[in-house]
């Protein structure tokens, strides 16, 4: 994340669908969306639509000129006489994760693996919230979850108040140390806000005290930690946030947080 963007008073959200990958597109459903359907299979679901319509429908079209049809009914036709003929593998709803926006969030600053892979390579910036924020819950016209991830879970498909994003609250057991919560958003309405580039993007805006501390770290550009202490300086949302740079801990394997002075 770019110190525009708090200049803005905002926090980008990311794209839900890429956190569901591979398993919102298992190779068994893509195999068997082009499996051969039999001719048999075919005239079965064509004659089983054919009745399901009402009488006076059926009144007016005949059996031969409803099967005559073309396009997408004759599509969806195929779709569920193949289904009916090797059976329906349950999967995510991919429309839905893509309407989905994403905040990643780790109990710590010092989480190894969002420094190294969200922050690339140690050289973007942390923010620290409070976590019991009233902005990060749901607000009338602007529904939110913040959740923790769950790791190696059965998968759950089904949508409910707890699990409005199929896929989006679970993660590799491999990845279980790093005790990850999840803010969720549709896309359809979380405010949006233009990025450094021009691109406008969902965003969740930044409401007094939900910042409670910025950090960098070794590889953050020399800039970009001025930029962090003009913003301290100037803008009174800022005012109060905890500065500090996480660093290697010369005695262990692991970071430590070096408290900066603001002033």
């Amino acid at each position: 994340m770019t110190v525009s963007w708090l200049k803005q008073g905002v926090i980008p959200l990311s794209p839900g669908l890429p956190l569901a990958q591979p398993f919102a597109q298992p190779v068994s459903a893509n195999a068997r969306s082009v499996q051969p359907v039999s001719a048999e299979a075919l005239e079965g679901e064509w004659q089983r639509q054919y009745e399901a319509l009402p009488a006076a429908v059926k009144g007016l079209l005949s059996f031969e000129h409803f099967r005559a049809q073309s396009g997408e009914l004759a599509s969806s036709i195929r779709t569920a006489a193949r289904e009916r003929e090797y059976g329906r593998t349950p999967s995510y709803d991919l429309g839905r994760l893509a309407k989905a926006r994403v905040a990643r969030l780790f109990p710590s600053a010092l989480s190894y693996l969002a420094w190294r892979d969200l922050a690339e390579g140690f050289s973007g910036l942390a923010v620290a919230m409070l976590s019991r924020h009233a902005s990060l819950a749901s607000q009338e016209g602007r529904p939110a979850l913040l959740a923790p991830v769950q790791y190696g879970g059965e998968h759950r498909y089904q949508v409910t108040a707890l699990n409005p994003f199929p896929g989006l609250l679970l993660d590799h057991p491999a990845c279980a140390d790093n005790q990850e919560w999840r803010l969720l958003m549709p896309e359809s309405t979380a405010p949006v806000r233009p990025g450094p580039e021009g691109v406008s993007q969902p965003v969740l805006p930044i409401q007094r005290g939900l910042i409670t501390g910025l950090y960098w770290s070794v590889n953050t550009p020399e800039e970009t930690v001025a930029e962090i202490r003009q913003l301290v300086a100037r803008d009174m949302r800022f005012r109060s946030v905890a500065l500090g740079k996480v660093v290697p801990d010369p005695g262990r394997w692991q970071l430590q947080l070096q408290p900066v002075r603001t002033s």
